[in-house]
């Protein structure tokens, strides 16, 4: 019979590339199957084992590119990393100058007390803020900061000299002997003055005890006095001395301090006590008016409210015209507070606050009523202010700020 000619296929994959091994026997080039042609052409029997391919049996195509893909992926990768960074928010660094947050202050202490020249009443807070001066150093930077109540404005934002540093941090006490005399007592050896006509705070334990060389060894101790309008003064020798800032005088001894007090100072104030015998059993709480004549040395005392009763009264403010109180509104614990103004002729309630919870600190007498300062606790996120009071009992301003201020 006549054979047909005939390519011969790879029976697996049907390329014609092919190795002939032996007669007959052939390997093909493309996916390694080995078959055979049996003797009459009719059958074709294949073998295959898996050989991975040395080389594609495609035709030769362009050899860069495998680098023009590798330097594609390479730029697709940069382009998606910079749109990533571009559109990512912006994290904080808190020790970064460049960036916008900015520490809150340390809060060293604060006070409300009237301006001697306007009437008006300013709010002094005296803090610390962390200044960076790079190569990761930081430094303490003081401030005194004024702002009339009456309206939130600045009115000045001053950084303290380094020697104010260690007494303005230990929180001061302030104590004022009258208007225009107003004090502060700094880490229980530096002497404050607060200038209520310039809003400014000095140094002034060095000039103010110039002419006394009984206190030429240097201040080691000073403490306003609770009774008397004193300051009680120990020298570096460990001597004792009292001093009264209105009429500028030092004395040494107690018995020196009281005859003083008595022959110098009318006195016309409140305060609350009781006026009956003290092993009575059911002592209440009087508020008493007290009246001392240093012409006839004789103290004269009223119950000012009789027949009242106060829960934790406390006195906020006095002069000879005008008294203000706080009081619980209930015996319960932790209740609102009232403030309240007291007549100081009569007794009588003339104007209260709507109660509230917070904790009051110094008050002062302004031009047109009083200012307030207060602070609130958790509940409230510890805003604190002033609240500043029309002599009608009106509220003319909250000067209210966050926590963090």
């Amino acid at each position: 019979m006549a054979k047909d000619i005939k390519a011969i296929q790879c029976p697996h994959c049907g390329s014609i590339y092919k190795t002939e091994t032996k007669p007959d026997f052939y390997r093909c080039q493309n996916c390694g199957t080995e078959y055979f042609l049996d003797s009459d052409d009719v059958h074709i029997y294949h073998h295959q084992q898996y050989v991975p391919p040395l080389q594609s049996s495609a035709p030769p195509g362009n050899t860069k590119l495998p680098v023009y893909i590798l330097i594609g992926a390479v730029l697709f990768i940069v382009g998606i990393y910079f749109v990533a960074m571009h559109f990512q928010p912006k994290k904080t660094n808190y020790f970064n100058t460049t960036s916008t947050y900015k520490i809150p202050r340390m809060n060293y202490g604060s006070v409300v007390y009237t301006n001697t020249a306007t009437g008006d009443p300013v709010y002094l807070r005296i803090g610390a803020e962390q200044i960076d001066k790079g190569n990761n150093k930081t430094e303490q930077e003081m401030h005194t900061q004024f702002n009339n109540a009456a309206t939130g404005k600045l009115i000045a934002d001053r950084v303290m000299d380094d020697e104010y540093r260690a007494p303005l941090q230990c929180g001061l006490k302030f104590k004022t002997f009258q208007p225009d005399i107003s004090y502060a007592i700094g880490c229980d050896a530096t002497l404050f003055q607060l200038d209520t006509k310039n809003d400014r705070l000095v140094d002034i334990t060095k000039s103010i005890f110039k002419d006394f060389p009984q206190l030429s060894s240097g201040v080691a101790r000073l403490e306003f006095d609770y009774y008397k309008p004193m300051i009680n003064v120990m020298d570096n020798e460990g001597n004792s001395y009292h001093y009264f800032p209105t009429i500028r005088q030092l004395v040494k001894s107690d018995e020196q301090a009281d005859n003083l007090w008595k022959k110098q100072f009318d006195r016309h104030y409140f305060e609350f006590g009781y006026l009956g015998d003290y092993f009575d059993d059911n002592k209440v709480n009087q508020l008493i008016a007290n009246r001392y004549s240093k012409q006839t040395g004789k103290l004269l005392q009223r119950d000012l409210t009789p027949g009242r009763k106060y829960f934790d009264p406390k006195i906020l403010y006095q002069d000879e015209q005008n008294l203000l109180l706080s009081v619980n509104t209930t015996a319960a614990a932790n209740p609102p507070i009232s403030v309240q103004s007291i007549d100081v002729q009569t007794g009588k309630t003339k104007w209260a606050l709507p109660p509230d919870r917070y904790y009051l600190s110094s008050v002062t007498k302004w031009k047109n009523g009083f200012a307030i300062e207060y602070r609130k606790d958790e509940e409230a996120d510890y805003v604190h202010g002033v609240l500043v009071v029309s002599d009608a009992g009106k509220l003319v301003y909250n000067y209210q700020l966050s926590r963090t201020e």
